[in-house]
């Protein structure tokens, strides 16, 4: 088959685009993408073997046509620049299928799919309007009426319109993947997808046996000498990251070597007031940030980790969503602390992987900060969250699962007979006779 996936964003630091992309290439089949790009990338490009091809930023809305796409954009939530590097694809050889990586272009998807006669697939995550509340909120009223793009993003990229996407054209894709068990309820409850179409990919780890190049991780002390713990956070208020620096702490009188490192999208005010709270809880130079992380760095800053932590905050975007640095974790025998919040509290139990505490009690987490820093004990949830990953939890399992779901809507195209089906397969040159 030949895949065309559809993404909001750039290409290749979104992670779930490439791992769609990978596995599909990896069962044979030929994948392009049409996402973004900025002034210094290429227009045109292979990656992995993934024809990529970018819409630029600088064109994307210049000149007369740049006003027409986005009259048609702000109207209709299509976007014809995508439409028209969709047609150049299949020009120079034909789709068989189009997956949407992003709420924002499920109406560009359909349009896409109607006019090439493929199947449609949308690839998102557990609640994407309550991911764009929290943009909205990280940038500031100030930010956004200082800013054109993104003023014109608020209006048309509202949470209240990509809802409307969800209630309404989503329901006409083929398939929808989501990334864990406790999205797809929502989308079968509350967006009233129908359940036969709705799919679990995980973003889960890649080979645990793969190796990693340790280096010095540029965090300024030797991870071999200290217990290091490290939280992966983004941003916004989803993330209770000052009970952490306090248990943290507390934790610090009998873990002595206790290092506490945070990776993720963290905003200059909020990172000062954790690090005057550091300072007047824990000795001086116990607490890293590294934000901005390059995703490629991810497996480094969990290999030189003795204890991972996600603590989330109850909300629509952590209660429908699994980080895969959790998976990854587990796969590298790194012991998880998980809030009792949504699919990672529930997976760190079924597999004992390591702990779940209640959200905002501080004494819960030092307990098991400290108890983690028993040589014994997290031998014991190193254990058990390699043998998770072994048996369920890995990137081969998911991506075989995908797979299997697009030759799921090719042999239903293959063997529908019907009038689509028979010009579809004129349009790649193969006959229709008996």
């Amino acid at each position: 088959m030949h895949v065309c996936l559809l993404l909001a964003g750039t290409f290749p630091p979104d992670e779930r685009t490439r791992s769609h992309a990978a596995a599909l290439r990896e069962a044979g089949h030929t994948v392009s993408v049409v996402c973004r790009g900025g002034p210094r990338e290429a227009e045109h490009e292979t990656i992995d073997q993934i024809d990529v091809r970018r819409v630029s930023d600088e064109t994307l809305y210049a000149g007369v046509r740049g006003t027409i796409d986005g009259a048609q954009y702000a109207l209709r939530a299509i976007q014809p620049a995508w439409l028209r590097a969709i047609d150049a694809i299949d020009e120079e050889r034909a789709i068989d299928a189009c997956c949407v990586m992003d709420l924002r272009l499920v109406r560009t998807g359909l349009r896409a799919g109607g006019a090439h006669d493929v199947s449609v697939v949308a690839d998102l995550p557990g609640n994407a309007p309550a991911l764009e509340r929290r943009r909205n909120r990280a940038e500031g009223w100030g930010d956004r009426l200082r800013s054109p793009r993104t003023l014109a993003r608020r209006l048309f990229l509202s949470p209240w319109r990509l809802g409307r996407l969800e209630t309404g054209p989503l329901g006409d894709v083929d398939r929808l993947v989501t990334s864990c068990e406790e999205a797809r309820a929502r989308y079968v409850r509350e967006v009233g997808i129908d359940p036969e179409r709705v799919a679990v990919v995980r973003d889960t780890a890649a080979d645990p046996n793969a190796p990693i190049e340790i280096d010095d991780h540029g965090l300024g002390f030797d991870p071999d000498v200290t217990f290091v713990v490290t939280a992966f956070v983004g941003e916004g208020p989803d993330y209770d990251l000052e009970t952490l620096v306090a248990a943290a702490a507390r934790a610090a009188d009998e873990a002595v070597s206790l290092h506490l490192v945070l990776v993720g999208d963290l905003d200059p005010e909020t990172a000062d007031a954790l690090e005057t709270q550091a300072r007047r809880a824990v000795a001086g130079g116990r607490l890293t940030f590294r934000t901005a992380t390059d995703p490629d760095r991810v497996p480094v800053y969990v290999a030189a980790s003795d204890v991972c932590v996600f603590p989330a905050r109850p909300s629509a975007v952590t209660e429908t969503a699994i980080p895969s640095t959790a998976f990854r974790a587990m796969a590298m025998g790194v012991p998880v602390i998980a809030t009792d919040v949504g699919p990672t509290s529930r997976i760190v139990r079924r597999t004992n992987a390591g702990r779940v505490v209640p959200v905002g009690d501080h004494e819960a987490l030092t307990a098991a900060l400290v108890a983690l820093a028993d040589s014994d004990t997290a031998a014991e949830y190193r254990s058990s969250g390699r043998r998770a990953v072994e048996s369920r939890y890995h990137r081969e399992r998911d991506a075989a699962r995908l797979a299997s779901l697009y030759e799921s809507l090719s042999r239903a195209e293959l063997g529908s007979g019907d009038l689509v089906g028979d010009l579809r397969a004129v349009r790649r040159g193969g006959s229709t006779a008996p």
